[in-house]
């Protein structure tokens, strides 16, 4: 039995070091933005590609606008685990980056594209 603890540990440590899948499916990026947004498409096609906007609101024409706006962070840290395992001391590593998008659409009264407008920072 004892023959068996050291695969099952280290077994144990590797998946406790894995990182979990991130769900990307209702994630806006900026290519989703330049790929579905364009003059003359519909509201149900923005909505299926990019999901609910954050703010609805009407311009000075009445004309009912979207804006989308997303701040996303991501953080990478490392450790090396099985340096500590040999040497007693770990050796670690971080790093934080944040981007920003905000589209901003447009629509006419038949519920299709006049004008948008999309910034993306990455900092």
């Amino acid at each position: 039995m004892k023959k068996y603890y050291l695969p099952i540990f280290a077994l144990l440590i590797f998946v406790g070091c894995s990182n979990p899948p991130q769900n990307d499916s209702n994630r806006i990026t900026l290519g989703k933005v330049q790929g579905v947004v364009e003059k003359g498409a519909n509201q149900t096609d923005i909505m299926k590609a990019l999901g609910a906007p954050n703010i609805i609101s009407k311009d000075r024409q009445g004309r009912e606008t979207w804006t989308y706006d997303r701040i996303s962070q991501n953080s990478d840290a490392q450790s090396s685990g099985f340096y500590f395992l040999i040497f007693g001391s770990s050796r670690s590593s971080s790093s934080k980056s944040s981007k920003s998008l905000t589209a901003i659409i447009t629509f006419d009264d038949n519920k299709s594209v006049v004008d948008f407008a999309y910034q993306s920072l990455e900092y």
